[in-house]
């Protein structure tokens, strides 16, 4: 039994105890990457601090994200690892089609991606986006659809990819300065 498994188990063994606590895991687990989403929104439209900055940002998680996925999308097409209630009698909440593969996890990445990004430029709300993300990550594991290794994948992906284009968005500012100024006009 491989230590991927254990934690695995460790962490999914609370599923199933409390029909509260499965329901509210789950609604995070199934919605929460939209209240990543609406933080950003929340931050393109912010009157508060620069706006030209926030805009920025939120551009540049928005690229991180996509860059991410795809980078998801590549290993998943090379590398097909099932989900855990494919392989083993797991407390499985949510409802996943047994041909998805299990790793990375997308949901684990694209938090990461957004938290990563934020906290590189606006650390108090980034951090509270990495706590989220982290409760992402687990909450994956919790409703029995990833492994820790799944989700970790993902966060160290999102990681690097965050940490590539952060070190090179001085390149990405001409594109971005065109659409801010196209979305400013309106």
């Amino acid at each position: 039994m491989s230590l991927d498994f254990k934690l695995f188990e460790k962490i999914n063994q609370f599923a199933g105890q409390s029909n509260l606590l499965d329901q509210l895991v789950l609604l995070f687990s199934t919605y929460g990457p939209i209240m990543f989403g609406l933080v950003f929104v929340w931050l393109w439209f912010s009157k508060s601090g620069n706006k030209y900055e926030n805009r920025q940002i939120v551009l540049l998680a928005i690229t991180i994200t996509v860059i991410v996925l795809g980078a998801n999308k590549i290993i998943e097409m090379i590398y097909f690892r099932p989900r855990p209630f494919v392989t083993h009698a797991v407390h499985l909440l949510s409802d996943k089609s047994d041909l998805d593969p299990s790793f990375p996890s997308n949901h684990s990445a694209g938090s990461f991606a957004l938290a990563f990004a934020l906290f590189w430029k606006r650390r108090k709300i980034g951090t509270v986006l990495l706590v989220f993300a982290v409760c992402m990550a687990l909450s994956r594991i919790f409703v029995g659809v990833h492994y820790p290794l799944d989700v970790l994948a993902g966060a160290v992906i999102a990681f690097l990819v965050t940490y590539i284009v952060m070190s090179k968005s001085r390149y990405l500012e001409p594109l971005y300065n065109k659409i801010i100024h196209i979305f400013s006009k309106k």
